[in-house]
């Protein structure tokens, strides 16, 4: 794990670590008691400002990214609310961008050799399609800041950073790595899933020192309506694909959410009006079999003469919504209560399938956030802290702070939610083919590695919404049960299996001490 930290946030300061948790507060504090004894404009002191700097952010930082023309942009738009990344039918994003509220509308480019500097945004916030106009050239810059009036949306804590498609760069290069290595979770956008992104997601495992796994990577099946031959609903076959991929990517990901992208841009965004509703209020009074025919594929309907809308009419219902999109809005405008924009958008969201993916990224990331956070300070810090320790020249002052950072990075890091990411291997090597599980212990497996909670960890019932936790009698049985399954399978056939059997051993052993001394 380089030492280098993106820092998308710098108005951020790191006097407060706010919300941010116990894990991370615990951390913030292993580094606030070392600093004052390390010497000034040294690396490890360096790496720790950046750490406690990274700390006091108020949320996560997620990743977006896939294969070349996966339709990346268009989720990030979706996730914002704002169409702000450029989006087309060819690969858009050759730099690393991210996306944060603020004042005003506008760039800050950060080039490689350490220059800032802010250009004016386009009209409504985002990036330009001409990179030119940012005034460095693609070569020259290490990634760009896209800020937008209005500060950060509470209903999306999280920063974005869109990524190249990894095939425009034959992989990733080390800016789009950094930008990971930066990232607390990955979306993963997939539009027509394959061995193509099996490949890609192990390489970008490897690449990113094996943080990205089922642990913090959830995969997005877009462009539904792409699916087979494109023709009537899409989204049975989407759920059959996503389960399918679900199953074969076990280990690189903790599931698959299929979306209609441009869809949720769409229902998600700010452009739709009351004259776009109108629009396809009008091409609802169309016969249906004329319409579909019209809307076999962008082409024809463009071109659809005798229509009820004229040319710009159509190409603004395209640009919006695409032919999946028009024909979900079509079927969905006789059956609103009212008409008018609001109505229709709601329909529209609900008919692309994003709030399932908002769900996923709530109940994986967000609720996951201490932890996720926490464990990649831990290893920055520690990394750090052990290269400076072979300095020989190095004073006894800092030699002992840099001991007891260690010592206490280590002691954190026996949290059982911190133990879970020394599982992280474990799912590597599954989903490689290394760790062979019957079905009941790999979905255990899983369980124990990206649960939010003790019961998510064990597969107990979270407790109803008002009501007290279950008893933590019955909660140390369970994992008293699991880690002697564990023990049963560490003499397994391979060292593979052992190692990581008595991993999964520990943490239940963990969590059952745990639940044994609680009240």
């Amino acid at each position: 794990m380089t030492a280098h930290l993106t820092d998308p946030t710098d108005s951020v300061g790191p006097a407060a670590v706010g919300s941010a948790g116990e894990l991370c507060g615990r951390a913030d504090a292993l580094c606030r008691a070392a600093a004052p004894h390390l010497p000034p404009g040294a690396p490890v002191a360096a790496v720790l400002a950046a750490v406690r700097l990274r700390l006091a952010e108020p949320g996560l930082r997620i990743a977006v990214g896939g294969r070349m023309n996966a339709g990346k942009s268009t989720l990030v738009n979706a996730l914002l609310g704002r169409r702000l990344a450029a989006t087309g039918a060819t690969e858009c994003t050759t730099l690393v961008a991210w996306f944060r509220g603020g004042v005003q509308n506008r760039l800050e480019v950060r080039r490689t050799d350490g220059r800032r500097y802010h250009v004016p945004g386009r009209p409504g916030g985002g990036i330009p399609r001409d990179v030119t106009l940012l005034g460095s050239t693609r070569e020259e810059i290490e990634e760009i800041v896209v800020e937008t009036a209005g500060g950060q949306d509470p209903h999306r804590p999280w920063t974005l950073v869109d990524t190249p498609g990894m095939d425009t760069l034959s992989g990733l290069d080390g800016i789009a790595l950094r930008a990971l290595g930066a990232a607390d979770a990955l979306l993963y956008v997939m539009p027509h899933p394959g061995a193509g992104d099996a490949e890609a997601l192990e390489a970008l495992r490897r690449q990113a020192d094996d943080r990205m796994t089922a642990l913090n990577v959830v995969g997005v099946l877009s462009r539904i309506d792409e699916l087979g031959d494109g023709t009537g609903d899409p989204w049975p076959r989407a759920r059959r694909v996503a389960a399918t991929y679900t199953a074969r990517l076990t280990g690189l990901l903790s599931g698959v959410v299929p979306v209609a992208g441009l869809l949720a841009q769409t229902a998600l965004g700010e452009e739709f009006t009351e004259a776009d509703a109108a629009l396809l209020g009008r091409l609802a009074t169309a016969p249906r079999a004329d319409l579909d025919q019209a809307l076999y594929s962008p082409q024809e309907f463009l071109r659809w003469p005798d229509g009820p809308l004229d040319a710009p009419g159509r190409a603004r219902v395209l640009d919006l919504l695409g032919c999946h999109g028009i024909s979900a809005a079509v079927d969905a405008v006789p059956t609103l209560a009212a008409p008018g924009a609001r109505p229709l958008l709601a329909a529209l969201r609900a008919a692309s399938g994003v709030d399932a993916l908002l769900d996923e990224i709530r109940e994986r990331f967000v609720a996951a956030a201490d932890r996720l956070r926490a464990a990649a300070a831990l290893g920055l810090v520690d990394e750090a802290a052990r290269t400076a320790l072979g300095d020989e020249a190095l004073a006894p002052a800092a030699r002992r702070a840099l001991d007891d950072l260690r010592a206490g990075v280590a002691a954190l890091r026996r949290h059982p939610l911190l133990r879970q990411t020394e599982l992280a291997p474990a799912l590597a090597d599954l989903a490689a083919g290394r760790l062979r599980l019957s079905a009941p212990d790999t979905e255990a497996l899983l369980r124990l590695a990206t649960g939010t909670t003790t019961a998510a960890c064990l597969g107990l019932p979270e407790p109803a919404p008002g009501t007290t936790a279950a008893p933590s009698a019955h909660a140390a049985r369970t994992a008293a049960e699991a880690a002697a399954r564990w023990r049963q399978l560490e003499p397994g056939p391979s060292r593979v299996l052992q190692r990581h059997a008595r991993t999964a051993r520990e943490l239940c052993e963990e969590l059952y001490f745990r639940a044994a001394a609680a009240p």
